[in-house]
């Protein structure tokens, strides 16, 4: 059976406040966008509150219906959770995990519009930074049909529905849809997604690089010493910061600086005369080590 179209798609950032997916779906609906599809796309649901939210959705999606204003229409409804390497995301915690979210929420954005969706994106859910990589991928992905949406909660109506305490509100709440806008470059100037794509692989396989060259020189380094002092230098400490850091002397911190730089020339098959400083450690390895977010 092939898979249906839906014309109408909400793409929604979830995370710990579920009922902000219901309130733009009954937005949307007052408005008369005929919407037959809800996505959440939200980190792997290893919390609790990230579960909390999933099930209060699932229980407003009976069998692929879904009970507007007290009638059921059909509205298909599913997740999508990011990913980093093929594996699902915990949370975006550094910049190699932002990297995942973008490379998620970009590429399935993409898919959803090459079936010919209108997408109306909702970003008022979820990690602030999950929002900023989507409308990103919906400047480069979007046409002129589609929408970016914000929902307006009047602060003492949060406190009422807050974790899904409430999944509905009356129209005399006063919670708003607001249109954001923006600009479809893609729509606009042709062959702006093409390059934006050949960008994005170009420093995925960069990034995928980078880790294995950082990984090789840990794993070659064993000790727990060498190991201490390129964590060091890789926070951005100077030789004499580490030796005072580490209590060790600074002839220690030369010795095990100079073994640290022979295996970042096996890793980057550099020459042996390639000159490095601890400048290059704390550029390579920050990001790797979580020091440089």
């Amino acid at each position: 059976m092939p898979e249906p179209k839906y014309t109408h798609t909400l793409l929604a950032m979830l995370g710990g406040q579920p009922q902000v997916v219901t309130f733009t779906l009954d937005l949307l609906l007052r408005h008369d966008f005929p919407i037959r599809e809800v996505i959440v796309i939200h980190p792997h649901a290893a919390q609790p509150r990230l579960q909390h939210s999933l099930a209060h959705l699932n229980a407003e999606f009976i069998s692929d219906y879904y009970k507007f204003d007290g009638q059921p229409i059909p509205c298909h409804f599913r997740p999508k959770v990011l990913e980093l390497d093929a594996m699902p995301l915990d949370d975006i915690a550094d910049s190699t995990s932002a990297k995942g979210a973008r490379e998620t929420i970009y590429h399935f954005i993409q898919e959803l519009k090459q079936q010919s969706r209108h997408i109306h994106l909702s970003v008022t859910g979820g990690r602030r930074l999950m929002s900023l990589l989507a409308i990103s991928a919906a400047q480069l992905k979007f046409d002129p049909f589609d929408h970016i949406w914000h929902i307006y909660t009047p602060d003492p109506v949060k406190e009422q529905v807050r974790e899904g305490k409430l999944m509905h509100v009356p129209p005399d709440a006063r919670v708003k849809l607001i249109e954001v806008p923006f600009i479809p470059l893609g729509a606009y100037f042709a062959g702006i997604e093409h390059i934006a794509d050949s960008t994005q692989a170009v420093q995925h396989h960069m990034d995928i690089q980078e880790r294995k060259r950082c990984q090789q020189v840990e794993q070659a380094l064993a000790h727990k010493r060498p190991l201490d002092i390129l964590k060091a230098y890789a926070k951005g400490m100077s030789p004499q910061e580490v030796a005072g850091t580490l209590y060790i002397a600074l002839s220690t911190v030369s010795t095990h600086t100079t073994r640290i730089f022979n295996e970042c020339r096996n890793a980057w098959d550099l020459p042996e005369n390639h000159p490095l400083t601890y400048h290059f450690l704390r550029e390579h390895f920050g990001m790797y080590f979580g020091y440089n977010e």
